[in-house]
């Protein structure tokens, strides 16, 4: 990163076979294998969206984050994890929250309520091309004024070893609720 540049704060839920994966080869990109055949189109829609704005995912999808949960720059919190992470992907803790400091031209922001709404389902993402005006909705974020249930999402091209700040150990309660755990992970550090 160059002198100077300005960064972001971003944090990313991933399974700890991606983390050890980053921790040994410095890099980590989306796989198409992790994501569902009725998905694919939102993720292409996201990869276009991307290289208009310079930012090329090359042969993957991109690499989803979160900006602000419900404030400017508030990481996601156990709700966030339990809305989006399978009890499958929880149990055994082998999901992890990586806190990152991104360079900035490396991060596009999109409204996640959004992103659902008209892009995410496989129908509207084939319709997305009738409807520019959303297209800029979409785009349009403005973390400092979020709405307590508001999410700003982020998507990069990759993840870089040199923007890992901390990974913290993800883990399922026996009420079935999420525990973002206070104990870095690894413990000994990167």
């Amino acid at each position: 990163m160059k002198s100077g540049a300005s960064t972001v704060k971003v944090w990313s839920f991933q399974a700890e076979a991606q983390l050890h994966a980053l921790l040994r080869d410095s890099l980590l990109t989306g796989h198409w294998t992790h994501v569902s055949p009725d998905e694919t189109a939102a993720y292409r829609f996201m990869c276009l969206a991307m290289a208009e704005r310079g930012l090329s995912c090359g042969v993957h999808p991109p690499v989803w984050g979160w900006h602000s949960c419900g404030a400017h720059q508030r990481p996601p919190g156990a709700e966030v994890a339990r809305m989006l992470l399978s009890d499958d992907q929880l149990e055994d803790g082998r999901m992890v929250l990586l806190e990152l400091d991104c360079p900035a031209d490396q991060v596009l922001l999109s409204d996640y309520g959004a992103w659902c709404d008209s892009v995410y389902f496989a129908e509207a993402a084939a319709r997305w091309s009738d409807t520019p005006q959303k297209a800029r909705r979409l785009f349009e974020t403005d973390s400092a004024a979020l709405t307590p249930d508001a999410l700003i999402q982020a998507t990069l091209p990759c993840i870089r070893r040199d923007w890992l700040v901390q990974a913290r150990q993800l883990a399922l309660d026996a009420q079935g609720g999420v525990r973002i755990l206070d104990a870095p992970c690894p413990p000994q550090g990167f």
